[in-house]
């Protein structure tokens, strides 16, 4: 992510210029983006393997990360970062679990990238507290023009790669269906959405890969996928739309306490 402040933008006319080679499973980082402040994006999670950022997630119940499913690939080796500001760096906010389990959105489209959503449970809990915190998700489906927020430690540069140490933050608009649809050729389904600026020269990339697009205090979108290279005007990046998984969400969560549940019961 690369820093920028864009300015406010038509509802009808806001397009982001994120980009992740559609074929790539690692995901997209920042372009144009700003240092996050320390401690205000508690949900951001960070998927690494080998110290090495893989892909972004988001804490949405103490055991629970809903990320993207494209980053499922050699996913046991993968450890869970909550917590994290400065990816180099040891601190003492951050907390480190492994992955029990794994859940991919039954729908899910490789090829077409359709409902990119995936549960990830947790070994043990989160410790909630200031740094580490649960986001809700969105229920309704974003208008054209929402200002919105991406964050993640994906590339800062695009197409070359320069990874940050410190969380990046990005302001960025939803983009209208028909707009999407028209930057994407008629590749988008319901369970995407677009976002960006229309200038370009901010937006998710490579590394930010199931990260989240948060909008109105909520996770409305998990970043997906766009044009292998980042950031150019009038090319939005697309996301997995929240707002079409909730249910599905909410069942998977919920199945799984249910069967453990019954399984302390019967101890």
């Amino acid at each position: 992510m690369t820093a920028a402040h864009p300015a406010p933008c038509p509802a009808f006319s806001c397009c982001l210029p994120l980009s992740i080679a559609d074929s790539d499973s690692e995901g997209a980082r920042i372009i144009g983006g700003r240092d996050c402040r320390n401690g205000s994006r508690p949900y951001q999670v960070a998927l690494l393997r080998n110290g090495r950022i893989y892909c972004g997630g988001s804490l949405i119940a103490p055991k629970w990360v809903l990320t993207a499913a494209h980053c499922s690939r050699r996913i046991s080796s993968l450890r869970v970062h909550l917590g994290d500001y400065n990816l180099w760096m040891k601190e003492p906010t951050e907390q480190i679990r492994r992955i029990r389990n794994f859940f991919v959105h039954p729908e899910y489209n490789l090829r077409l990238r359709d409902n990119d959503f995936m549960l990830l449970e947790l070994d043990k809990p989160a410790l909630l507290n200031s740094y580490v915190n649960t986001i809700n998700l969105a229920t309704r489906c974003p208008s054209p023009g929402t200002r919105c927020s991406v964050s993640g430690w994906g590339t800062i540069e695009s197409p070359q790669r320069q990874f940050p140490a410190i969380m990046q933050c990005a302001d960025l608009y939803s983009v209208s269906q028909t707009r999407c649809q028209a930057t994407y050729r008629g590749r988008i389904t319901e369970n995407m959405f677009c976002a960006g600026v229309e200038q370009g020269g901010l937006s998710s990339c490579k590394g930010d890969s199931g990260g989240p697009l948060v909008c109105n205090g909520q996770l409305q979108g998990v970043v997906s996928w766009g044009k292998s290279v980042c950031a150019l005007p009038g090319q939005p990046r697309v996301y997995a739309n929240v707002c079409k998984a909730v249910q599905w969400v909410r069942s998977t969560i919920g199945r799984k306490f249910s069967t453990q549940k019954n399984k302390w019961t019967q101890n």
